[in-house]
């Protein structure tokens, strides 16, 4: 669970390090490569989100308390 939660978030970094590589090849204007990859990452939040409230829900996941 840990792993997957890792790759997601490294998806989500190198999908938004894409989107300013267009950036900057496309000399500041929003391109549609540049649009495609910032929806891919807002999708990506929003899927992994979604996911980790169900597996908290289902029990797959749970709380980390700090042991006093």
């Amino acid at each position: 669970m840990r792993w997957l939660v890792i790759v997601c978030l490294f998806a989500i970094v190198a999908s938004m390090a894409s989107a300013l590589v267009f950036l900057f090849r496309d000399r500041g204007t929003p391109s549609r490569r540049m649009v495609r990859a910032l929806t891919l990452r807002v999708a990506l939040s929003v899927g992994l989100f979604i996911f980790l409230m169900l597996s908290y829900r289902l029990g797959w996941i749970g709380p980390n308390g700090i042991a006093s």
